[in-house]
């Protein structure tokens, strides 16, 4: 008799902190947990943050301990951002979800859904798509990381596809982390390989040869996109609205939003003075060209029949280190040129310093006055 009241006294006592947790989880109101019955078995009756939660507390009426049980593991579970019944559900029973929360909250650009979207169908998905959420750990984000550096991608289009993974499953278990990798075999292009100017003058002459019809149009997208820094879709969808009397370019970036600076040199000017309106329908815009995707293959292909081993997007790493070497340009303008967010870390991926810029920085000591007078005189 002694031990069923000791046994009592312990539930009566783990009922008490789960009705003070569960008032703590609760909503504004701090409406108290219920544990109720119903069709002889235990469900929990509570809010948490909102949301209301009816679940069964896999316990039928006789075995209220264990119905204690289960639901202290539930709200442990909230605690922790977690939710037991969204775990249970296959990844790619959360793209839905997934797509309005890019839309809405997450603030996704219609370019960054699109783009994932492509990523999600072609390396994400028969992958990730059958998995449980709660089956998918830190093991399972290296072993795909593992498969996709073996199939050649670079450190640059794992990361991405991983920020992806994490937003998919963020939705269903907020608390879970993608693991740090201290590793990467294919880091991308380096110092070394990046492109030269004759490369660039090379590919040029290749792409107009790419495309019968859009040919003469691809080059001069080409051309623009090496001397003005932006990127293939707001090259093609550039608009003489967009160009200032002072010869700017002020738009704001397709993919991030962010306000792109950039002014036409001469070369450009010539370039974008050449194109006449051929689309009355749209006569602000510069280029007609049926999509992006096109061109972007176009000047990929154009690269390999060079020999070169770069895409459309090592121009704009091109155009940065050119007005960094030549043009003296600080990083924080360079920025403003690329369109990137203001201090990014990601504009030092674009500069790549040459020996020439470096030394001329050094110089400056030679001429500075702040020299020991004894080094001086050395010297």
């Amino acid at each position: 008799m002694k031990k069923h009241r000791v046994l009592a006294n312990m539930l009566e006592s783990r009922r008490r902190e789960i009705l003070a947790l569960a008032r703590s989880l609760g909503s504004q109101k701090e409406e108290p947990m219920r544990m109720r019955l119903k069709g002889g078995r235990w469900f929990a009756n509570f809010k948490n943050r909102g949301k209301h939660y009816g679940c069964s507390l896999q316990a039928d009426a006789s075995n209220e301990r264990q119905a204690i049980i289960n639901l202290g593991k539930l709200l442990e579970c909230l605690e922790r951002g977690e939710n037991p019944r969204n775990l249970n559900r296959r990844f790619k029973e959360l793209l839905d979800d997934y797509y309005e929360w890019a839309i809405g909250e997450g603030e996704k650009s219609e370019l960054t859904i699109r783009d994932n979207n492509g990523r999600l169908k072609k390396n994400i998905l028969p992958a990730f798509g059958e998995l449980v959420i709660k089956d998918i750990c830190q093991a399972t984000i290296k072993s795909y990381k593992t498969d996709r550096e073996e199939n050649g991608a670079t450190r640059s289009t794992i990361t991405k596809e991983l920020c992806i993974i994490k937003d998919v499953i963020a939705l269903a278990n907020p608390a879970f982390k993608l693991p740090k990798f201290k590793r990467w075999v294919n880091q991308g292009r380096k110092e070394s390989e990046m492109l030269a100017e004759q490369d660039v003058v090379q590919v040029s002459e290749l792409i107009l040869e790419s495309s019968e019809k859009h040919g003469e149009t691809y080059q001069k997208v080409f051309n623009l996109m090496s001397l003005t820094g932006l990127s293939v879709s707001d090259a093609v969808n550039l608009r003489r609205s967009q160009i200032t009397r002072d010869g700017f370019i002020q738009k704001q970036r397709a993919k991030s939003g962010e306000k792109i600076v950039a002014y036409l040199c001469d070369k450009a000017k010539a370039i974008l003075d050449s194109i006449k309106v051929t689309n009355l329908a749209d006569a602000d815009k510069f280029f007609s060209l049926p999509g992006n995707k096109a061109l972007s293959t176009a000047i990929r292909r154009s690269f390999n029949k060079a020999g070169i081993k770069a895409s459309a997007k090592s121009l704009r790493h091109y155009a940065a280190s050119i007005l960094l070497n030549k043009g003296r340009v600080p990083k924080d303008v360079v920025a403003l040129v690329l369109g990137h967010a203001p201090g990014s870390k990601v504009t030092g991926v674009y500069l790549h310093a040459h020996k020439d810029t470096i030394r001329q920085g050094f110089k400056a000591f030679d001429g500075s006055q702040s020299v020991a007078k004894g080094l001086s005189k050395s010297v």
